[in-house]
């Protein structure tokens, strides 16, 4: 009967277990933080239970302590943690500890029990104290100046905000359209706004403070602006999948849709306001530009190929391939000609959003085009080269912003194996420019590496007969284009 009730419990005890029978855990105290007080003397606390402790009495205190105990068996000394009085307890000398040390004399308690929560309180409070010490020591070496202009933003935002949640509170929600107009027509003075702000130079500006600073104290610095600013822009869905990385790196195949489709999302009229600023702000526009610059690219190598002449294009790092969407939707003009588009990237859910637009363009518009997508890691492409070769273009947009320069060279080096006589490779890196730098980095924990025209130039020099930088019209983004 026993053995089934236990099963209904969905465990079993086992007879060993049951012979052991059951004991109090010991709490294992931190060093110096807890002792018995008796009178004017204080012996640590090395470990206890509700209903026992142990504490260390030195060799030489050992006699007088004895004596005392002699004296009066039942000992009415204070416990204190962390420097806080706990409860006056009852105890009686068991024996000594030796499985702690030959010091250590273990106590039973009388009466009351020893109030193991409110140390569990006490640790975990004095744990927080003492890390928010640490924060605020560190915090106050900060510069005061870059303190000030995350203050003054982050109060800006907050009260932005204040006003567009009361506008939203008074939207009609009787006819969607409209409100969607409400809103839209809220968002583009608010976005204006913004723009004026000139939130870039902001942070441009704070970010000048940062530069004597250490590692641990930089990245307090980053901490702290990203702790203030984060949660009045991470609500909008641009600058959430930044921070948080969902497919684990910034600029994945969804926040660059996000810039193309420039919608009104997010949860709040004011997280849409801000999610609408990041997507039409300049770096954002830029990445946009990217795609209908590559777009352009593969007009002209359309254009400069005979008809006859099949072509063979290659995308690293493709993530959702829109200058190819924006191909095959646009130059209408070249859908019968025989081409070849590839596209290679590590992350397999790109990938496959990737296909999922292409082959759905290319069900619907009927041209004579063949596209293959490929899972591999880029550092396989390096170690061992591409899987062919003699294609006449191949491409990528954003992966060498987070390349070091040899290993930038070392990709561009296989790549240029890979096309045929004549053939080229375009690289496209962010340029030093890009005013929004410090904001990515600071806020939305984006970091890249910016280079220059000369840059780009010293470090793929030799790789191709001809060399060349061109921009996309802001020109934040930059692309190297080597011929082979």
């Amino acid at each position: 009967m026993r053995r089934s009730v236990l099963e209904q419990e969905l465990f079993v005890i086992s007879e060993q277990v049951q012979s052991v029978g059951v004991h109090q855990d010991q709490m294992v105290m931190e060093p110096r933080t807890t002792f018995l007080r008796f009178s004017n003397k204080e012996y640590e606390v090395v470990n206890l239970s509700c209903f026992d402790c142990t504490a260390l009495i030195p060799v030489d205190a050992q006699k007088d302590f004895k004596q005392m105990i002699l004296a009066n068996p039942h000992l009415e000394p204070e416990l204190i943690c962390h420097g806080t009085l706990v409860q006056k307890l009852k105890l009686h000398w068991i024996r000594p500890s030796n499985e702690v040390s030959d010091v250590a004399f273990k106590f039973e308690v009388h009466e009351e029990t020893i109030s193991i929560e409110r140390i569990q309180g006490l640790r975990s409070s004095a744990k927080v104290i003492s890390e928010q010490g640490e924060y605020g020591a560190i915090l106050a070496a900060l510069p005061p100046v870059f303190k000030a202009l995350v203050f003054e933003f982050k109060d800006l935002l907050m009260h932005l905000k204040t006003k567009i949640d009361k506008l939203e509170t008074e939207i009609a929600r009787d006819n969607f359209q409209a409100e969607q107009e409400y809103r839209l027509g809220i968002a583009q003075i608010v976005v204006q706004y913004l723009e004026d702000l000139k939130i870039p130079k902001i942070h441009a500006e704070a970010a000048q403070f940062l530069q004597t600073l250490t590692p641990e104290q930089l990245k307090t610095a980053m901490e702290f602006a990203r702790a203030q600013i984060g949660p009045l822009v991470y609500g909008a869905p641009f600058a959430s999948r930044a921070y948080f990385k969902p497919r684990g790196y910034a600029g994945d195949y969804e926040m660059m849709n996000h810039l193309y489709r420039d919608e009104l999302v997010g949860k709040s009229l004011f997280d849409q306001c801000m999610h609408k600023y990041f997507v039409q702000e300049s770096a954002g526009a830029a990445v946009k530009n990217r795609g209908y610059y590559l777009a352009d690219k593969l007009k002209n190598l359309f254009e400069s190929t005979p008809q006859d002449e099949p072509l063979k294009i290659l995308s690293v790092a493709s993530g959702p391939a829109m200058e190819q969407q924006l191909f095959l939707k646009q130059e209408t003009q070249f859908h019968s000609r025989a081409a070849h588009f590839t596209c290679l990237d590590a992350d397999e859910e790109s990938l496959k959003h990737g296909q999922r637009q292409l082959l759905t363009a290319q069900k619907k518009l009927k041209t004579q085009y063949q596209f293959k997508f490929k899972n591999m890691a880029i550092r396989n492409v390096i170690a061992r080269g591409l899987p062919e070769q003699d294609y006449d273009l191949i491409y990528s947009a954003g992966l060498f912003d987070y390349f070091t320069d040899q290993v930038a060279r070392a990709a561009a080096k296989q790549f240029i194996t890979s096309v045929k006589p004549g053939g080229k490779v375009i690289i496209g890196n962010y340029s030093k420019d890009n005013l929004s730098a410090s904001f990515m980095e600071m806020v939305l924990d984006w970091k890249l590496i910016y280079r220059s025209e000369e840059d780009l130039l010293r470090i793929f020099q030799g790789l191709g007969s001809k060399i060349w930088v061109e921009k996309e019209p802001l020109g934040i983004n930059l692309f190297v284009v080597i011929q082979k």
